[in-house]
């Protein structure tokens, strides 16, 4: 279960951050300066489609906020996003122009940056994408000096994601093994069992959050399947867990997203959470492999 009451200094930090107003503009910390990054204006495609995997491609548009951007550089890891520059792969630099910029990641690109053929880019395999900023003066902005870029308030785009895709055909029952819990409900390595439905393109997760052994279920945990490319959503306003001893319960937020792969034995949901009456936690990873 992930802490939610916080020490004194954390408290303190974070009603510092909770004043601050929608779209504020972060600060360097190296100078203390004006900083810069880029907001999202629109997602316009975060899948690969393996059956056409040679043309697809991956896409989204932003909004330069803050000193004025002179070009973006792109890079990708493997997996969930990480501070380890030395596991990002540069993909291309992409100039600065007009109102907003479309960042178009193509298949081939992504494959050349990793360093395996295009057929290498597997149904189920996720990559993150990192945009490092880079303004006019020659500043230069990203998630690692950017602390501020897990804030949803401020809608930054410094690092998104695709997923190479295949269709959602169900049977996921089973045991599955956990890759990462952000909730922390479950370390990973941890067995956790997946049920069906309770619909069609449905998939049930009332026994991996909450942990039973921290809280008790109050609606069941389910997730929609799209069946053409196994994009997954969430519910919003679910209210999933109740954690009576520690005070809190757990409840779905907007925006949640994420994959169940057929083909692969894969879950992995980015989900908004909210504890009451602690508020909103943020998007959390959650990913399981079936065993």
């Amino acid at each position: 279960m992930r802490r939610i009451i916080l020490p004194i200094i954390a408290l303190t930090f974070l009603a510092a951050i909770a004043g601050c107003k929608k779209g504020k503009v972060v600060s360097d910390i190296d100078n203390l300066g004006t900083g810069s990054y880029v907001t999202l204006v629109r997602t316009i495609a975060n899948t690969l489609n393996y059956a056409n995997i040679n043309t697809s491609s991956a896409s989204i548009t932003v909004r330069q906020y803050g000193e004025a951007i002179d070009k973006i550089k792109v890079y990708v890891s493997s997996g969930p996003k990480t501070l380890n520059k030395g596991n990002w792969k540069f993909i291309k630099d992409v100039p600065y122009s007009g109102d907003s910029v479309t960042i178009t990641v193509t298949s081939q690109e992504l494959a050349t940056a990793l360093g395996i053929p295009v057929s290498g880019l597997q149904p189920g395999t996720s990559y993150t994408f990192y945009n490092q900023v880079i303004t006019k003066s020659g500043k230069t902005f990203d998630i690692v000096n950017t602390p501020q870029h897990g804030i949803s308030n401020y809608n930054m785009a410094l690092n998104w994601g695709a997923s190479v895709v295949c269709p959602f055909t169900g049977n996921m029952a089973g045991n599955y093994t956990v890759i990462q819990d952000e909730w922390a409900d479950w370390s990973p390595g941890a067995v956790v069992p997946v049920t069906n439905g309770p619909g069609a393109n449905q998939v049930n997760l009332s026994q991996v959050w909450p942990n039973p052994a921290y809280g008790t279920v109050v609606q069941p945990f389910v997730v929609n399947v799209d069946p053409a490319t196994g994009a997954a959503t969430v519910t919003s306003g679910v209210t999933i867990g109740n954690y009576s001893a520690y005070g809190f319960t757990m409840v779905t937020g907007s925006g949640s997203s994420g994959f169940v792969f057929s083909c692969t034995g894969r879950i992995t949901l980015r989900v908004r959470i909210s504890a009451p009456p602690f508020g909103d936690q943020g998007f959390l990873n959650l990913i399981l492999q079936k065993i």
